[in-house]
């Protein structure tokens, strides 16, 4: 992105202190994927920011009202080739959600809280009953995704990778630590016990929601610089890609593991969406570290087939 106001073009000119401020303004400058039109309505939501503190929450007020607003469909979403053009219906996608301040809210039997066992019984039984009978873990679980729908019943996009490049993980009692690595999950390492659910669905799940609702409505999309709040694992990537990647907090030297992610407008969870749930315990990653492993991410852009400068405007 280039920024035509004077404020904003001398920002990006400038060396901007702060815990992860270079990676933020190296994120503007790499990003390729934001039409002219948008930007434009970016640039005079934020204004003449003082400095990159001030541009960093003028950025996040974009976000939060231009960006997760329920109706209409975010900006994200609307207009241009947002629907990527090669996904089938039947594939199958995972999302990752971070739920245990809404199990704080959440009890049942006279009050008491629900536990990662407990939900994990539910899945368990739920998977094992024949179809269309409704169980008591059943609906149990329905009970308990309709209160995390109403929880998380803001507009933001959602971030997803695609099941096929995690074969196996639902069985796996490490799937926590290997999708946050591989996804750039930062914010779920924090050196305490999180707990965590990882969802899985269709991509014709997501297509008939909005079908029912605005049948012209582009729903999945590469992510963006403008469609979260500033992130130093956040990676903008190379228009020719059909895929956003995230900064991976392990990464291999043959690139292997860079995963594929898109966002998507907001759907309802359903009770067979749930794939499984843990409570993750992960070292804080710092901000020191996390431009190490952004030198090692452009790196595996660059190898990527067209784009052995990529970046090179902006970080060399």
């Amino acid at each position: 992105m280039e920024f035509a106001g004077s404020q904003l073009a001398e920002l990006m000119r400038s060396v901007p202190s702060g815990e992860g401020a270079a990676a933020e303004q190296t994120n503007l400058c790499l990003e390729a994927r934001v039409t002219a039109e948008r930007q434009a309505t970016y640039d005079a939501r934020i204004g003449e920011p003082v400095d990159w503190s001030a541009w960093r929450e003028a950025h996040k007020r974009y976000v939060q009202e231009d960006v997760r607003r329920r109706r209409p469909l975010s900006a994200a979403f609307s207009g241009g080739d947002a629907l990527r053009p090669e996904l089938e219906g039947n594939q199958e996608i995972y999302r990752v959600e971070r739920i245990d301040s809404m199990l704080r809210r959440y009890t049942v039997d006279a009050g008491v809280p629900v536990g990662v066992e407990q939900i994990r019984e539910w899945i368990s039984s739920r998977d094992g009953a024949d179809a269309g009978v409704r169980t008591p873990a059943g609906a149990a679980l329905e009970d308990l995704t309709d209160f995390l729908n109403d929880d998380h019943a803001d507009g933001r996009p959602r971030f997803v990778t695609f099941v096929a490049e995690f074969p196996g993980l639902e069985a796996r009692s490490d799937w926590p630590e290997t999708i946050c690595e591989r996804c750039g999950l930062a914010h779920h390492c924090t050196g305490t016990p999180v707990t965590l659910a990882l969802f899985r669905y269709s991509v014709e799940d997501v297509l008939t929601t909005y079908r029912k609702t605005d049948a012209a409505a582009a729903v999945f999309a590469v992510p963006t610089v403008l469609d979260q709040p500033m992130s130093n694992v956040y990676f903008s990537g190379p228009a020719s890609l059909h895929v956003g990647h995230a900064v991976g907090l392990a990464p291999r030297l043959d690139c292997a593991h860079l995963a594929a992610e898109l966002i998507h407008a907001r759907i309802a969870y359903r009770a067979e969406h749930w794939a499984a749930v843990s409570t993750l315990i992960g070292d804080r990653v710092s901000s020191e570290e996390i431009d190490r492993l952004r030198v090692a991410h452009l790196d595996c852009l660059r190898r990527t087939p067209g784009n052995a400068d990529y970046g090179a405007h902006c970080v060399d």
